[in-house]
């Protein structure tokens, strides 16, 4: 009998010890996030900068999606103006979300046409990344990081209530 008590007293103890430095871990992790909620982010590298996008509460969240859109600033004329780009989606290691890099840009390409009388002007030309759309998931932010001379945009979709096709 004694043996059982015992026994039964250090898997108490043990069980008792695993939640208290299971709390005290969460409690840590809470705490530093209470203090800055970026913190458990990597800090941008030389010559990079952090966007973050907060996504508002909506109704139903699964009928919306997100589109990245970087752009350069750039001096343009008449003509059509495109860069490409390439967007990585990167892990956050240990807690299970992910972020985004521009991690390149390529070369302007524009057409050709004459533009008599046209005077340069600076314009935001979107950088194309073939990246897809995002969840749209407001409890988290999006975090992307890309060169200091970008800017960050993003559009919002939406679908539509479902149609049913007609059998013929």
């Amino acid at each position: 009998m004694l043996l059982q008590k015992n026994h039964l007293l250090r898997i108490i103890t043990a069980c008792g010890a695993f939640l208290f430095t299971t709390m005290f871990i969460a409690f840590n992790a809470y705490s530093a996030s209470k203090k800055d909620p970026l913190s458990i982010w990597p800090k941008p590298e030389q010559g990079y900068k952090r966007v973050v996008i907060d996504l508002p509460v909506l109704h139903d969240e699964d009928n919306y999606k997100i589109e990245l859109v970087p752009q350069k600033s750039m001096q343009v004329d008449c003509n059509r103006f495109m860069v490409s780009g390439t967007m990585e989606t990167k892990p956050l290691t240990g807690w299970g979300y992910e972020y985004y890099v521009l991690s390149s840009i390529g070369p302007a390409a524009s057409t050709r046409m004459a533009c008599p009388g046209s005077t340069m002007q600076s314009k935001l030309i979107p950088v194309q990344t073939r990246m897809g759309f995002i969840r749209y998931n407001s409890k988290l932010p999006i975090v992307v990081y890309v060169p200091k001379d970008i800017t960050m945009s993003y559009r919002v979709w939406s679908a539509n209530p479902l149609q049913q096709g007609t059998e013929k």
